[in-house]
This record gives C-alpha cells, structure tokens and sequence, in this order.
C-alpha cells in the first residue's frame, strides 16, 4: 500500500476511533511502530485534530471536532457543490452558517484555476434567486439542534400582536422565499402549528420530557406532504389567467393546480389549519385574480385582513 493511500485510510480509522496507541494502529495496517508514528505526526501538521497523551498508559485520542480524509471531485461535482451553496446565499442565517463559509473558502480555494473560471463564468449567467430578506434567525442553530433531538422546548414567540411563551416540539426546519420555518408541535394547542423562525426570540430547554410525541420517523419533507392529516380542509379556488400564472410559482399551490384550455384554472387539495393564515396572506394579494370558495375558515381569514386593509385606508371622509 502506498504512503498517501495508507494516510488516507488511517484518517478513516481515526474518526471511528475514540482512543488508540500507535502499536494498535502499527498492527492494524501491517508496518512498524516507527512508519504510524511518522504518518501521525504528518497529518497532525496538516491540521489532523489528534491529541498525544503521554506516559506507559498513554496513546492518542481525537479531538471533539472530526476531520475527514481526502475527496476527490470531478469538475462538474465541484461545480454543483459551488452552486448547492450559492442557492442558499440570500438567507441572512444559516445553520453552521460560520462552518459553511470556512468549508467554501477551502473548498474554492483548493479548485484549479480552470474550474474556477469556470464557475465564475456560470455564476454571472446562472443563479438560484431569492427574496432577500433583512431579518436575522438567531436561533437557527439551535432549533434545527433540538428538532435532530427531539427535545420539547421552551420558546418566546413574536405573535404579532403579543410575545407569547410555547412549549413545543420541533419536527425540523424548513425554508421558503427567503424566509425560515419550523413546524412543531405545540402543546397549548394541542396540534402542529409552523413557527417562523426569526420570530422565535428565546429558547429554553424543558426539564420534563414527559408527553413527548413519537416523530421520529416523520420528515419535514414528509410533513409538508401530508395531506391527511386530521383536521384537514378541502381547499378550492377558481384563478384567472394571471393567477394561474402566479400560482404555478409557488411550489406548494402548484401541486394542486388545475390549468384549462382558455388559460384559466382551479386549485383542489387538502389544507391544514397551521397553513390557514399563510395562505390567507397568499391570496389577499390577488385581489380578482383568484376567489377562495373553500374552505369556510380560510374564506373568513381573508375577509378579516380585508377588514384590516380597509381600516388601515379609509376612504375619503
């Protein structure tokens, strides 16, 4: 076996390690105490996070932070990974927002002067577009930490018109048009209700983990999915032209979407009640370019922000 082949499959061995001496590894891979030794001490300049405990009773033992090995890349996967962190550049926080940045630093770093070009010259003709949107998510990280958990916690809500203090469970963290989302399940209201992220401006753990829901095998792709759930509404809107337009660009009305031949269409599929006052929102922007037929509870939603707009603009005297 060769030096940088070996090298690379003893930083393989090493992460699946907790602790290890040389003499272990030295009879693992078939070569002297003296050659591990000198591997170990390589990739340890080369930035290997290992640390040597000295004496009869020592040995080695990785660092909390792992490193992997070396990947190799064709031009074209280097390319897609450029461009699988550009679609997400619009977002004013990410998770490991800190470690995506130092990852694409290297990773860029690292790229032939060809392939850089390259994706210099794709990146003025191609891009992944999205609302720029000036709020921070502080507690992004950390929520997206307690959904892998799932832990029930503590969170202080911006509800608009109140702050107000829910014990939830986090499912996971979703985005869309620029904006970050949690679905969770809130045990005030006994349901799943979607949070927005940058609304949630505290988080406390929960000592008592008692009542806990079994998601764990429910996705958040499964969950944005679901259309059965119990409490569901059929949901059904006549669109013009331009609202069909409009409706097709969004993922979610799109999957229920009906178009006719003269350009007009429908939307028919099951909504949440969590989804209620997103949609409200959604087609109060219309105007005559859709009308909600069902149902009742989204129809009354929008009539109440149209309440809302018209006290916000009174007409003339």
């Amino acid at each position: 076996m060769s030096k940088s082949r070996r090298q690379i499959e003893l930083m393989i061995t090493l992460n699946t390690k907790r602790r290890f001496t040389a003499g272990e590894l030295a009879r693992e891979f078939g070569v002297s105490k003296r050659t591990i030794l000198r591997d170990l001490q390589e990739l340890t300049e080369a930035g290997l996070p290992l640390y040597s405990e000295p004496g009869a009773a020592g040995g080695y033992q990785m660092l909390k932070e792992k490193t992997l090995p070396p990947i190799l890349f064709s031009e074209n996967e280097a390319v897609a990974m450029f461009f699988a962190y550009q679609s997400l550049r619009d977002y004013a926080d990410l998770p490991f927002q800190p470690e995506s940045l130092s990852a694409l630093k290297k990773f860029t770093h690292y790229l032939p002067e060809e392939t850089r070009q390259r994706i210099n010259g794709l990146r003025t003709r191609f891009t992944f577009w999205t609302p720029q949107r000036h709020v921070e998510a502080p507690h992004l990280a950390g929520l997206l930490e307690q959904a892998v958990e799932q832990r029930i916690i503590r969170i202080r809500y911006d509800a608009n018109t109140d702050i107000v203090t829910r014990k939830i469970q986090p499912i996971g963290i979703y985005a869309t048009n620029g904006l970050w989302y949690c679905p969770a399940y809130c045990f005030e209201r006994s349901a799943i209700r979607v949070f927005r992220v940058d609304r949630i401006t505290a988080i406390e753990p929960v000592e008592d983990q008692s009542g806990k829901r079994n998601y764990d095998k429910l996705t958040v792709q499964e969950y944005l999915s679901l259309s059965d759930e119990e409490g569901a509404s059929p949901l059904h809107v006549l669109l013009d032209k331009e609202g069909v337009r409009r409706c097709s660009t969004e993922t979610w009305m799109a999957e229920g979407l009906t178009v006719y031949e003269d350009g007009t269409g429908t939307i028919s599929r099951m909504i949440r009640p969590d989804f209620i006052p997103w949609t409200a929102r959604f087609f109060v922007s219309f105007g005559k370019e859709a009308r909600v037929e069902q149902p009742a509870a989204l129809v009354a939603a929008i009539r109440e922000l149209i309440a809302e707009l018209s006290v916000q603009y009174p007409g003339p005297g």
